[in-house]
């Protein structure tokens, strides 16, 4: 009876040594499962630059747009005044993406985008109107996964593509990101927000 016991216990470390060692993996690969869908970028019809951001996304749609992978941009959630007013004013995002070399009438802004889900669909609606049939979609990389997510269901049977192309921030560490204070809050948000889309979309 008690080499039975003894058995049994020795099962149940062993059952907890290997959960130890597959939760160990499954977070050091947390990171790179979050970016996996960013690619590299190709022509396409217009870049889209997701909200939310502190300047990454702006200089990355720049480079984009000086190499002609395309030639117009959608600035999402930008509320851009009227052009005769841009002298004076000029939201921060559109001036970034003057500065370096995007001149203003290539720029779409759409006020109207709150979340990543009405980013998607207002994509679709701008690219429909305007007969553009392929995007490239500018955000972090650890957003990738949950963008991949929105914008199939949101481009599901619109005959429209996008390629995900990812910021490079230098404080983005896939593989070390729960030792960094700054990025381990970012990644713990990202799997919320991914599950919470996974719920609702």
């Amino acid at each position: 009876m008690a080499g039975a016991r003894h058995g049994c216990w020795r099962w149940i470390a062993g059952l907890g040594i290997a959960f130890a060692i597959l939760s160990e993996a499954a977070i050091s690969k947390a990171g790179r499962f979050l970016e996996a869908p960013g690619s590299a970028p190709s022509r396409a019809d217009v870049v889209v630059v997701l909200g939310g951001e502190s300047g990454d996304r702006a200089l990355t749609a720049a480079r984009l747009f000086r190499e002609s992978l395309a030639q117009r941009l959608v600035v999402t959630a930008l509320d851009m005044s009227p052009p005769e007013v841009w002298p004076a004013y000029l939201h921060w995002r559109a001036q970034v993406l003057a500065d370096f070399g995007v001149p203003l009438e290539r720029i779409i802004g759409d006020p109207d985008s709150t979340n990543s889900w009405e980013e998607a669909v207002n994509t679709r609606r701008i690219m429909e109107a305007n007969g553009w049939r392929r995007a490239l979609v500018v955000s972090d990389p650890y957003h990738m996964r949950r963008l991949s997510w929105t914008w199939a269901r949101a481009f599901k049977d619109s005959g429209l593509s996008y390629s995900l192309v990812a910021t490079s921030p230098k404080y983005w560490n896939p593989d070390g990101w729960w030792r960094d204070e700054k990025i381990a809050p970012y990644v713990i948000m990202e799997y919320i927000k991914l599950a919470y889309y996974l719920v609702k979309y």
